[in-house]
């Protein structure tokens, strides 16, 4: 099974994550709808009822192609099932500017400067709200921080 990177660090309020998916192609995203693979399961056999991609959302888990899957998001992209752990809003590409999350960032004190909703663009990065924000695009969806690598 592939392996995933998930950094958790809890400072005060601050939650930070920050997920390696390199090895998960990025079709398998959804177009970054779905962040944080935690399963990938093979399954050719699954080609002849999906074809090579289908976005099926989220299952509860359970048996599938003789292994116990995850319960999360799945993704099929040929040969594999992608399980994702978390969907992302739609708010957060900010009207599809942005691709490939590179990491979320909780601050729930910063709801009060950006309000619901704010495109904040680039930034090179920094501490920021008790961690180290990387380097890109931020948009702010409250009480989230979603960081982008490239703008569209």
């Amino acid at each position: 099974m592939l392996k995933r990177l998930l950094f958790i660090l809890t400072f005060s309020s601050t939650l930070w994550l920050h997920a390696a998916n390199a090895a998960a192609p990025y079709a398998a995203t959804a177009q970054d709808k779905y962040f944080y693979n935690t399963q990938v399961i093979s399954c050719p056999r699954d080609a002849k009822q999906y074809g090579n991609f289908h976005d099926y959302g989220y299952w509860k888990g359970g048996s599938w192609c003789g292994q116990t899957g995850k319960a999360g998001y799945w993704v099929w992209l040929n040969p594999n099932w992608y399980v994702w752990r978390y969907q992302i809003p739609a708010q957060a590409h900010y009207n599809h500017q942005y691709s490939h999350l590179k990491q979320i960032v909780k601050c729930p004190t910063d709801a009060g400067k950006y309000g619901k909703r704010h495109n904040y663009g680039y930034w090179k990065g920094g501490a920021w709200c008790g961690t180290t924000g990387k380097s890109g695009y931020w948009v702010w969806v409250n009480p989230y921080w979603y960081v982008w690598k490239q703008q569209r």
